[in-house]
C-alpha cells in the first residue's frame, strides 16, 4: 500500500455523509473485526466495490495510515486496505519500501470515485520516490494489489 504523508488539508464540509451510501459505508467502517495475519493488531471489515464484495484492512488512524503496505508483498487473505479519514482530506501517497506495484482509488464519503492510480514500487525514502496525488478530496482511499481493484462505487 502507498503511504499516508503529513499533508492533509482539513475541511469541514461532511461531504455527504448523511447519504444512505454514505451511511453504509460508515457502517462498514465501525463495524470491525480484529484482523488475523499478516495484520495483527488492526482491524478488518467488508465493503463492496461495484458488484465485488471485499474483505479488507482498515487505516484508520495516523500511525496505520503511515505504515499502509510497506514491505509487504502479500496482503494474505485480504483484497486490499482501506484507509479511512474523519474528514475530506487531499494528501499525498507515496509508494516508498512498498515492493509491489498496487492500484488506489480515492473515494468520496458518498462512495464516488474521485480518482484511481497505478502506483509503482520504490526502494528508496519518502523524499526519493514520487507522490501519488488523488485530484480532489476525498475520505477513502482503497489500495489493492495491482489489476486486482474492482471499478464502481465504495459501498459498505
Amino acid at each position: 500500500m502507498a503511504v499516508w504523508l503529513a499533508t492533509e488539508s482539513d475541511s469541514s464540509s461532511r461531504g455527504g455523509r448523511d447519504t444512505p451510501t454514505a451511511a453504509s459505508i460508515i457502517d462498514a467502517v465501525t463495524s470491525v473485526d480484529v484482523a488475523g495475519d499478516p495484520f495483527p493488531g488492526l482491524t478488518e471489515t467488508t465493503v463492496s466495490v461495484g458488484d465485488e464484495r471485499l474483505r479488507v484492512v482498515l487505516a484508520d488512524a495516523p500511525d496505520e495510515r503511515s505504515q499502509g503496505l510497506r514491505r509487504r508483498e502479500t496482503l494474505g487473505p485480504y483484497d486490499g486496505m482501506l484507509f479511512v479519514y474523519l474528514e475530506p482530506v487531499e494528501t499525498s501517497f507515496t509508494m516508498s519500501t512498498v515492493p509491489v506495484p498496487l492500484d488506489i482509488a480515492f473515494y468520496g464519503a458518498d462512495g464516488r470515485v474521485v480518482s484511481r492510480l497505478r502506483m509503482e514500487p520504490c526502494a528508496g525514502t519518502e523524499a526519493e520516490c514520487p507522490l501519488y496525488r488523488p485530484g480532489g478530496e476525498f475520505v477513502y482511499a482503497l489500495e489493492t494489489l495491482a489489476d486486482e481493484l474492482p471499478r464502481g462505487r465504495l459501498a459498505g
